[in-house]
């Protein structure tokens, strides 16, 4: 990878050392609201840096503040993450997961990495209008932590103009940056459906009511209508993962659960599938007379680029990686993030850093440190530039 820019030439210089912090954290992976070690590394190395750091953020969220010597601007942030998976590390590598079961799967060990070098160049040149806002997010796995950071008053304490994110992404191209125009994650909506029913012997079906068979009906139902009222150029899924119901084969159940998850990368189309569900049930209750209870435990909207932050991060990713690395209007994924309600609060983007090697969340799943200079160059790059325009 061409490190010929200057920062990233520092960063590649500086490799022993955030090879070193990567090694740790990756060595000791916590997941969600538990990254008790995580945060405290991350705290120690930011004080090591001299930047002012507040930890306890959303539980075990820290938060580093670093303050240009150049003059009044505007404070810009950037987030990392800092959890990892419950599952077991396949990858090899000799700096391998230390506790069973745990694994930095996603590479949310990487953005950590990146973004302490980031900050270690910035408060090593700290010739910046403005103010840099490290954020370090917990549980972004169970999509709360972001939530959990508003409400624990982040933006209230430290506000910002501006707050962006990256991603590694496994099949972009090893030195790509992928920069979506708006929708870049789908919204992540949990969903639970009781169906209640008066239950009876299979032998008289008519003398109750038949919670499996109206279970089949609503499913199949709802996905056929959902082709029907959604644009097909729209994206937006919904798949049900789990059924559960009944002990005896010949009881019809009093009561049966599913579950499953609704993706899509529209706010309209996410409301669309809402009221079909809804439909769906009540259509089911009318043919078969059980009841339903619809619940959604867990809702992520979709992750909602703005356009002149996606304009910041392709200046800059041209000047750092050159243009004709940079793919613009990059396909949105499927998968979900709560960054999405940091994006709800202030402006910002959410792009993507090309890397080799099995998909996230894969066992075999290896963050390549090559790009760690590249990813840092252009987060300083944001920052310095975003910072120094006028306040508005």
């Amino acid at each position: 990878m061409d490190t010929t820019h200057p920062i990233q030439a520092w960063f590649a210089q500086q490799r022993p050392q955030w090879e070193a912090w990567l090694h740790t954290i990756h060595q000791r992976p916590e997941t969600g609201f538990e990254e008790n070690h995580t945060a405290k590394f991350v705290a120690s190395r930011l004080q090591g840096l001299n930047i002012e750091c507040i930890t306890g953020i959303g539980k075990t969220g820290v938060v580093g503040l670093l303050h240009g010597t150049v003059g009044v601007g505007r404070t810009i942030a950037f987030r990392a993450e800092l959890d990892a998976l419950p599952m077991q590390e396949c990858s090899g590598v000799d700096y391998h997961s230390r506790i069973d079961g745990k694994f930095h799967g996603c590479g949310h060990d990487g953005h950590t990495t990146t973004l302490l070098a980031a900050a270690a160049y910035l408060a090593e040149h700290r010739d910046f209008a403005g103010t840099a806002l490290f954020v370090f997010q917990p549980a972004e796995e169970l999509l709360t932590g972001a939530q959990a950071m508003l409400t624990d008053g982040l933006l209230e304490r430290f506000p910002c103009a501006e707050i962006y994110a990256l991603h590694n992404l496994p099949g972009l191209g090893k030195g790509k940056i992928g920069i979506p125009s708006e929708g870049a994650l789908a919204s992540a909506d949990h969903i639970e459906v009781k169906i209640s029913a008066k239950g009876t012997h299979g032998s008289a079906p008519h003398t109750g009511q038949d919670a499996i068979l109206a279970s089949a009906h609503f499913l199949t139902s709802l996905q056929q209508s959902l082709t029907r009222i959604l644009d097909s150029r729209d994206s937006g899924v919904i798949s049900f993962g789990s059924i559960h119901a009944g002990h005896a084969n010949n009881i019809l159940p009093e009561e049966l659960i599913m579950t499953g998850t609704i993706r899509t990368h529209s706010e309209i189309v996410r409301s669309s599938i809402h009221a079909q569900i809804q439909k769906a049930a009540e259509s089911t209750t009318l043919l078969y007379g059980v009841q339903f209870t619809i619940h959604y435990p867990h809702q992520a909207p979709v992750t909602l680029n703005h356009m002149p932050a996606v304009e910041a991060v392709k200046n800059v990713a041209s000047q750092v990686a050159g243009a004709e690395n940079v793919i613009l209007n990059a396909r949105p994924l499927m998968a979900s993030e709560d960054f999405s309600y940091f994006l709800q609060q202030i402006p910002g983007a959410y792009f993507f850093m090309g890397q080799d090697g099995p998909y996230c969340h894969h066992p075999q799943f290896i963050f390549d440190t090559d790009i760690i200079p590249l990813g840092a160059s252009v987060i300083v790059e944001l920052i310095r530039q975003q910072a120094a325009k006028p306040i508005s």
